[in-house]
């Protein structure tokens, strides 16, 4: 064991530069996967190695600065001239400069590490100075300490275009917009990625709390434009690539890389790096002829160089290359190979959609412990918690273990083009109500629905969270007792809507309850908790002994209980008859619960949301605020008329007239 010990504290210092280079890579090729995925295990994984990164090369350098009198500098000369490799590594990588919004805030404080660090580092190199070997390292170690110096000066300047509080986005004017719009008229993708580019300084305006962006490069084409296209798939795919570059403004170096000044100083990074590995191969040979360093610590420099010299090539590829941006630039320019080398990679990323595609569901059935036989293997363990928490004479189980329900039994849906449709319609049928040059339009009817939206209409002032609850469960009650025979009867849309219905239901219970940012996300306030909301449309018929009883029998027993509570609406859509209609409302009452929560819901934390896999609720805002519609915007969307709106400049639409 003691030699074991003695081993690692003789090598010490060499694994920890190799742990440093390990971390680079993994977060190079792994940085922009959280961008598509709701996956917590992948987000947590790149989370530890962000952290890991910084601390790791950190500990590095002031291990090297505590350890120049010791018998490190005899035995292992060479792993001073790895400290500017320690600064290149606090530079991160192109695909991941914040891991959060509140990494782009805190860009000071990287200042403020910037200087020290590389104060520390050129303090460990000038002392390992005195050692007549490491002398003739002098000029190769100022070539990468050049290198390091800009990679870590290029992510604190990423990080400051990215805060919030800094509007100096950099851009350039298009030369020739005529030719360049001729050229992509004849491909869909060419039009849509050169729209995307052309509006992304109304998408800035938007999100950085409707502040006036400082660049424009061109004047958008009318056609391409989402409050005039039918085409939902088309839409849902240009709000994407939207979104990705809004993406790689904030995580990462795109915005510094689409500057002359950022392009310059990275090309003398890299000219830098391989003149240093140059000299230093001319000079190892030598080194190696006279074993001044050990071989081992000659291969893990020629690790390092290499490494990184083709970590920097990859980038060239996958970051500078593949960006919109380059190929536009390129484009203008009359670079025409490079163009289309640039628009081949380009158009990888544009026709693969980078937000996952997927919403969170939770259910009032997860609540009451309901075993269902579709259950995920979270959803297994949670069971099995329930169980264990019973036997041991816990009282209130649903309540004790709302806290871990909430994160176990939440499961992940696809969100599909019939759903951005109907989300596209609802938003234009909402508009088109308040359109003062249309006499005849009328606003949307509920004839089946329209007693309980009533009876909802004072909750959905005072108590939101409340109404969604009491929806929910009158949506998982009729679902659940329309049977597989009677759904095939209906229509393609009413089937497409009962699936809508299902999705809706249960991502809106997930934004109020599971969501990482559920408390905050949704500017919209309630006087009572979740559980309690719950409790109460949950009657006691329905939940006792929920172990013994099946997912129907309960949702049966619910269905009684609602049926008597609101027995006295004559028109209440309990009737089988009425059923496929009462579907169609249902989807449509969801669909405009949606659109209301979007309008209210926080602009900063939309962009926090493009880091973990993407949010419904962030498209369907961005498409509201395109078609003018929102918080955000000067037409602010209401559920329903209150007596005590205020009078102000904003025109207010309603969702629903009841």
């Amino acid at each position: 064991m003691d030699s074991l010990l003695e081993l690692y504290n003789l090598w010490q210092i060499q694994l920890i530069v190799l742990l440093s280079f390990v971390l680079q890579v993994f977060l190079f090729f792994t940085g922009s996967l959280r961008q598509g995925s709701t996956n917590g295990l992948l987000r947590g994984t790149i989370w530890l190695a962000y952290l890991g990164a910084d601390m790791v090369a950190i500990y590095a350098l002031g291990y090297l600065s505590r350890h120049q009198d010791n018998g490190t500098m005899e035995t292992h000369p060479l792993v001073f001239f790895w400290t500017p490799f320690l600064l290149i590594h606090l530079g991160g990588q192109d695909t991941i400069t914040a891991f959060s919004m509140e990494d782009n805030k805190l860009w000071l404080r990287h200042l403020l590490n910037l200087v020290l660090e590389v104060s520390l580092a050129l303090y460990v190199f000038w002392k390992s100075t005195s050692l007549r070997n490491n002398v003739q390292l002098l000029v190769p170690a100022l070539l990468l300490f050049i290198a390091g110096i800009i990679k870590y000066g290029e992510r604190t300047m990423a990080l400051m275009y990215a805060s919030q509080n800094d509007n100096r986005k950099p851009g350039f004017k298009l030369n020739d917009q005529e030719r360049i719009l001729q050229r992509v008229k004849s491909d869909k993708d060419h039009e849509l990625v050169y729209y995307a580019l052309v509006s992304d300084q109304s998408v800035q305006y938007e999100y950085f709390q409707r502040r006036t962006a400082s660049y424009k490069i061109g004047e958008k084409p009318s056609n391409l434009d989402p409050a005039g296209l039918n085409d939902s798939g088309l839409v849902a795919k240009l709000l994407d690539v939207q979104l990705s570059l809004l993406y790689n403004d904030i995580y990462t170096k795109a915005t510094l890389l689409r500057t002359r000044s950022g392009i310059l100083v990275r090309l003398i990074s890299q000219l830098s790096t391989v003149v240093a590995l140059v000299i230093f191969g001319v000079m190892g040979k030598k080194q190696a002829a006279s074993r001044l360093y050990g071989k081992a610590d000659i291969v893990i420099t020629y690790i390092l160089f290499i490494g990184g010299i083709l970590l920097e090539i990859c980038a060239v590829f996958t970051v500078l290359m593949a960006s919109p941006w380059t190929w536009l630039w390129l484009e203008d320019r009359r670079y025409g190979r490079l163009a289309r080398i640039s628009w081949s990679l380009t158009r990888l990323s544009v026709t693969r959609p980078k937000w996952s595609g997927k919403i969170g569901q939770y259910s009032c059935v997860n609540y009451m412990g309901i075993k269902d036989e579709s259950a995920t293997l979270s959803q297994k363990v949670m069971s099995l918690m329930r169980k264990a928490a019973t036997a041991i004479g816990v009282k209130d189980v649903r309540k004790k273990l709302f806290w871990v329900s909430k994160r176990l039994d939440c499961r992940y849906e696809t969100v599909d083009n019939k759903l951005m449709e109907c989300v596209l319609r609802e938003i234009r049928t909402i508009i088109s109500e308040y359109d003062e040059d249309d006499d005849d339009q009328q606003p949307r009817q509920w004839p089946h629905m329209m007693p309980f939206l009533q009876k909802l209409g004072s909750t959905f002032v005072t108590a939101f969270l409340s109404a969604v609850c009491q929806l929910h469960i009158v949506t998982e009650v009729i679902l659940a007792s329309t049977s597989a025979d009677d759904m095939k009867s209906y229509s393609a849309d009413a089937i497409a809507a009962a699936q809508m219905c299902k999705k809706l239901s249960n991502y809106m219970m997930y934004l109020i309850t599971a969501h990482p940012d559920a408390a905050s996300l949704l500017q919209v306030t309630s006087i009572i908790s979740l559980e309690l909301a719950l409790d109460m449309h949950l009657t006691a018929t329905a939940t006792t002994s929920t172990r013994k009883k099946s997912k129907d029998e309960i949702l049966r027993a619910t269905g009684d209980d609602l049926k008597a509570n609101y027995g006295n609406y004559d028109c209440f859509p309990w009737s089988m008859a009425q059923r496929e209609e009462v579907i169609k409302e249902l989807a449509g009452i969801w669909v405009r619960l949606l659109i209301y929560a979007a309008g209210k819901s926080r602009t900063e934390l939309h962009a926090a949301q493009l880091a973990r896999g993407g949010e419904l609720l962030t498209l369907v805002w961005l498409l509201m605020a395109q078609h003018d519609l929102g918080d955000v915007t000067f037409n602010r969307v209401e559920l329903n008329g209150r007596p005590d709106d205020p009078v102000t400049n904003l025109h207010v639409l309603y969702a629903f007239h009841v």
